[in-house]
């Protein structure tokens, strides 16, 4: 699994070698640390791939696109690269989602239907007659598409006939 460590970040230390940069998570430091230079070619490099910073017991931590992420399923650096992207259209596909809502305004959701109108379902009703037209049950009944939604069938009365439950289960979403 790969997450994204938000809290992380890269500190400068002053030692007797000299200056050092190293990766902090929360309130651990860890004990890699790189000269001025290696961090440059890090920071550099992470911004065309991921790069493996560290590996401790448990986490491979890497640096991509100037955030620190951390998996535990020893991934290769093109696993990285797939996962950040697929966490990237993922994000962009419920930001349209939520865009296309918000559009709609008090419309049904994609995917949702509306309702059948009343006088169609009056009319319906009043020409089959109250009562399912494959088995004449008046009992359970419900509105059926002839055409299924799912397949281009419109909410009008040539459209619509009342069945039972069972013989509506029965017809399923075929024609």
């Amino acid at each position: 699994m790969l997450r994204e460590a938000r809290s992380a970040r890269f500190d400068r230390r002053t030692t007797l070698l000299g200056r050092r940069y190293g990766l902090v998570h929360g309130h651990e430091r860890a004990t890699v640390t790189w000269s001025g230079r290696a961090f440059r070619r890090l920071q550099v490099a992470q911004r065309d791939r991921p790069v493996a910073l560290l590996r401790d017991d448990l986490r491979t931590w890497w640096a991509f696109e100037d955030r620190v992420w951390w998996e535990d399923e020893d991934l290769a650096a093109d696993d990285v690269l797939a996962l950040v992207r697929e966490r990237e259209r993922r994000s962009r596909r419920r930001l349209d989602r939520a865009r296309a809502a918000l559009a709609q305004g008090d419309g049904p959701a994609p995917g949702e239907r509306r309702p059948i109108p009343r006088e169609v379902r009056r009319a319906v009703w009043e020409r089959d007659g109250g009562a399912c037209v494959a088995c004449g049950a008046t009992f359970d009944l419900q509105y059926d598409h002839v055409i299924p939604v799912a397949l281009g069938g419109a909410d009008t009365a040539a459209n619509l006939q009342v069945l039972c439950a069972p013989c509506n289960q029965a017809k399923g979403a075929a024609l």
